[in-house]
């Protein structure tokens, strides 16, 4: 997967109240990245993106004046809240805050964030800095969600530039602005599989050793619609043999009640397609053990390993 890189300058150039000239910009493309989240994981899911500015005045002074910034709606049109998009269709629901405490939803045209820049009268030209806009996105994701790319674009996003130092001079709905710029917010959902498996358990049997079945059960979990293949290993020795110190007893798995569908981790494997981040399949093991009548007494055991391709 590509995720949208760039660089993108934009520029403003005013004079306050007779004062030197003042050219601010705004650097970077501003992306919300709500990364490669495990589906499977409840609780909410944040990120942060940066805004870098500069301001440089061109000749001796000491302007001081306010920096506010908006976010616009979605590219849906909607504010509270907005959302990720993913083939055309409206998805998973997140906003963009002015703090980490993710209180203050951003809106497009009043109660900006405020960033107050005193010009010196003397000394350095250029005043920077940044501001750190917050999202988060409720948590866990719906069990129907589509793996891939959700994203959506607020452009024409708003910075207006105020004279005076206040804060509530970002408060109220502004004329035309004085720069605009794009914010970006994006997650990607992956094609994800979570296992879980129970004990082949052939219990405690008598010697001579009779032929013995047992079966326990593996419960895949895939994200939506995605298919998978469950493959079985030899165990430890590769051959399908519980172990007593140097004594064997051999056993074998199968994907059926009869046991005739041998089930290995090449061409015999269980193979389904993933029903959502709720929902859970589940395969049966069933397990043999042949009679062997010089089977030594003693606790066997082994371990299989358990694989899942998708």
């Amino acid at each position: 997967m590509r995720l949208p890189t760039g660089l993108s300058a934009t520029l403003l150039v005013f004079s306050i109240n007779g004062h030197a000239a003042v050219t601010c910009g705004l650097t970077g493309s501003p992306v919300l990245d709500f990364g490669t989240p495990d589906p499977f994981t409840g609780g909410n899911i944040t990120s942060n993106a940066t805004l870098n500015w500069s301001c440089t005045k061109d000749s001796p002074g000491q302007p001081s004046f306010t920096l506010c910034f908006y976010v616009s709606p979605d590219a849906s049109g909607n504010i509270d809240p907005r959302y990720l998009l993913n083939g055309g269709a409206q998805t998973l629901p997140f906003n963009v805050y002015s703090d980490p405490t993710y209180t203050s939803v951003m809106q497009p045209t009043v109660d900006g964030f405020p960033v107050i820049v005193n010009m010196p009268n003397k000394g350095p030209n250029t005043v920077s800095g940044s501001i750190t806009l917050y999202g988060s996105l409720p948590g866990p994701l719906p069990p129907d969600i589509q793996t891939g790319l959700h994203q959506t674009t607020m452009i024409n996003s708003q910075v207006h530039i105020v004279p005076g130092s206040s804060a509530n001079a970002c408060s109220s709905t502004k004329t035309a602005p004085d720069n605009i710029y794009t914010l970006t917010a994006q997650m990607n959902v992956p094609n994800q599989c979570q296992l879980t498996a129970t004990d082949l358990d052939f219990g405690t049997q008598a010697t001579p050793l009779a032929q013995t079945d047992s079966q326990s059960t593996i419960t895949v979990r895939c994200t939506n619609n995605t298919p998978f293949t469950v493959g079985l290993n030899g165990g430890l020795t590769g051959n399908r043999e519980m172990t007593n110190g140097t004594d064997l007893v051999s056993y074998e798995l199968y994907q059926d009640p009869a046991r005739n569908q041998l089930w290995d981790n090449t061409g015999n494997r269980q193979s389904g397609t993933g029903l959502g981040t709720g929902s859970a399949i589940l395969l049966n093991v069933f397990g043999r053990l042949p009679a062997d009548p010089l089977a030594a007494p003693g606790t066997y055991t082994d371990t299989v390993t358990v694989d899942v391709s998708f």
